[in-house]
């Protein structure tokens, strides 16, 4: 369906309500706010796309989207442009309190769409939950950040400024500035001995591109929610039940072009497993109160991220997987992946494995094994030289 390529990449995390707001304290280590300006220039594009400024024309765009004869890609750009300005990015860098690493490793952690950073440290039984809790008690440093467009950062056009491209550049100037020790212009900042990107749904878009431009930057991934495959995407925008963020259930305040899932959307896409044992209605019903609008034009060029290569990366990458991912696998991860694939796009990655959590879907945080999984994660970097007691 013409909707397809582009729907691979939504394969975010959720929209928010519209208070955001970050923990001030956490168990296992200091943290602290960032509001960060951020000056970038990266290619963009004007795409053949519909007003979305209602709920109305939010669930048409939807539909045309999927519809098999809606040009999509490179297909739907009419105008080639160049994007350039200066944007906030909030963000948090954390500290452990153990007093015992060997070596300083910062996660670098990029979250979907339909979520912002709250999807890494959410407040709801954060020592269970929260993915910053579980690293800083494992020892790591880690920086969560908004990303454009979503949480506490700026939300600019929906059309024409929040593309791929752009936020790949912000994510390599944070990472940049995190390697070399300029964040400390902003905060307290020691510089790391190595960074490890984690991303979640189109943040692993975004994590997977990223290590494969810029494999310099980058000492391994653990890519999350994400894995090229023949059922990823498939279900198509419909299943995402789409609303205008100004109109959706929890209201925001947004441009045109901004839309958010509606409850049963975020049922459809990050939930899944059993209905008695996978999650609680306490977690789904956080899980909605956190989701965030996504600009349009964000959507429609994230293809342009999606077959990056990487034959200069030699790091380890990591792919980590629900069991019932129904956006990314078409419901089932188990069996889809191919490695065979994941080594022809990574063919000099030092290993490339894949872990599936067991009775989770998309929204892998808000699951009841979630710290389960995180111990998987941690032991996998701890194996390939990326652990913090090294």
């Amino acid at each position: 369906m013409a909707g397809l390529l582009i729907a691979l990449i939504l394969i975010a995390t959720g929209a928010k309500s519209a208070p955001t707001s970050k923990r001030s304290t956490h168990i296992y280590g200091n943290c602290q706010q960032l509001d960060i300006p951020i000056t970038a220039s990266a290619p963009s594009a004007i795409y053949d796309l519909p007003v979305v400024d209602d709920n109305l024309s939010a669930t048409a765009w939807a539909v045309q989207q999927d519809t098999w004869s809606t040009p999509d890609g490179s297909a739907a750009i009419k105008v080639n442009t160049t994007t350039m300005g200066t944007w906030n990015i909030h963000a948090q860098l954390c500290y452990p309190t153990v007093a015992n690493n060997k070596v300083d490793v910062l996660q670098i952690a990029t979250h979907g769409a339909y979520y912002d950073s709250r999807y890494w440290d959410p407040e709801l039984d954060p020592e269970n939950q929260s993915y910053v809790e579980a690293a800083l008690k494992a020892g790591y440093s880690i920086l969560t950040y908004d990303r454009l467009g979503a949480g506490q950062s700026d939300h600019p056009d929906a059309y024409t400024i929040v593309q791929a491209p752009l936020e790949l550049e912000i994510l390599r100037q944070l990472t940049v500035m995190a390697r070399n020790g300029t964040l400390s212009a902003f905060c307290q900042h020691r510089v790391p001995d190595k960074v490890v990107h984690v991303g979640h749904s189109f943040g692993s878009v975004m994590t997977s591109a990223f290590i494969g431009t810029y494999p310099e930057l980058s000492d391994g991934a653990v890519i999350t929610g994400y894995v090229l495959n023949k059922y990823f995407g498939s279900i198509g925008w419909t299943s995402w039940d789409v609303q205008f963020a100004n109109e959706s259930d929890i209201p925001f305040s947004r441009p045109s072009g901004y839309v958010v899932d509606s409850k049963s959307g975020i049922q459809n896409v990050f939930f899944g497993g059993n209905l008695t044992t996978a999650f609680t209605r306490q977690q789904f019903d956080y899980g909605n109160s956190i989701k965030q609008p996504v600009p349009i034009g964000e959507l429609a060029s994230s293809y342009q991220l999606v077959y990056v290569t990487g034959p200069r990366f030699e790091g380890p990458i990591q792919y980590f997987l629900p069991e019932f991912d129904f956006f990314i696998c078409g419901g089932d991860c188990k069996g889809v992946s191919n490695l065979t694939l994941l080594h022809g796009i990574y063919p000099n990655a030092s290993t490339i494995e894949v872990a599936i959590q067991p009775n989770t879907g998309h929204g892998l945080t808000l699951h009841n094994n979630a710290t389960a999984g995180y111990e998987v994660s941690f032991d996998f970097l701890n194996r390939h030289g990326l652990g913090t007691g090294a």
